[in-house]
């Protein structure tokens, strides 16, 4: 079962940082008031459609969430990685694992921490602008249309298709290029990303998909090893190419 959260700047608030969710708010985007009332008279005039269509002002998106450490130090330094996570100039795309198939442009959160016997408590608030907006890539993929990176054809997608990827690589870059041993389809299976080439991105990929499965609490458990992978490109792809 994938553990719910939400995804900005690369890196996933559960399974980059161990944050557990507590509370979240989506908070409406304020529709703008364009009155104006005509001198001398009780008449006002709404133009909030002049233009076409209402105006709204940004949204506030809240979220509360902890995690539990008692070594000071260890601590620390995690408050601090999360601080610095949650730092950056502009807006990023912020993907709410609760809305699948749509995420937030957002600015720098504020951000407040507070501890209580060793749980951390995180409250971050964004402004996002007011547009819900859709997400192409999230549920692009699924079992019945993916070709799964299962280049030795075993059944499995693990460290040896990994070792195979890296390997074909090795032997396409070569001056001139080598034989990588491998069939059409092999090497169709090797280009993990589905970018037209076989390098070492696939290669990561697929080992990174493998720890994922390998996880005690693995996100795609109870998947087949097709619908596992669908869900793991659509992952990948709304994150803008992170592993994480």
């Amino acid at each position: 079962m994938k553990r719910k959260g939400f995804t900005v700047n690369g890196k996933h608030t559960y399974y980059a940082y161990g944050l557990q969710m507590l509370k979240r708010n989506i908070g409406s985007a304020p529709k703008d008031e364009h009155l104006e009332r005509v001198p001398f008279s009780n008449v006002t005039y709404n133009f909030d459609s002049l233009f076409g269509k209402k105006s709204y002002g940004e949204r506030k998106l809240s979220y509360e969430l902890e995690f539990i450490e008692r070594h000071i130090e260890r601590a620390e330094d995690k408050v601090i990685s999360l601080i610095n996570w949650l730092h950056w100039d502009g807006s990023l795309d912020l993907y709410d694992d609760y809305y699948p198939n749509y995420h937030f442009s957002v600015r720098e959160p504020d951000v407040d921490c507070s501890e209580k016997h060793g749980v951390y408590t995180l409250k971050v608030s964004f402004k996002a602008a007011p547009e819900i907006l859709p997400n192409p890539n999230k549920m692009k993929y699924s079992a019945a249309n993916v070709t799964i990176p299962d280049v030795n054809s075993d059944g499995k997608v693990n460290a040896i298709d990994s070792s195979a990827i890296l390997a074909a690589y090795a032997a396409l870059s070569a001056t001139p290029p080598l034989d990588t041993g491998l069939t059409p389809a092999q090497l169709h299976a090797a280009d993990a990303n589905m970018d037209g080439k076989i390098d070492s991105i696939d290669a990561s990929m697929v080992l990174n998909f493998y720890t994922k499965l390998s996880q005690t609490s693995s996100p795609y458990d109870g998947m087949s090893i097709e619908a596992a992978w669908a869900a793991y490109l659509n992952d990948y792809f709304h994150t803008g190419g992170e592993v994480y």
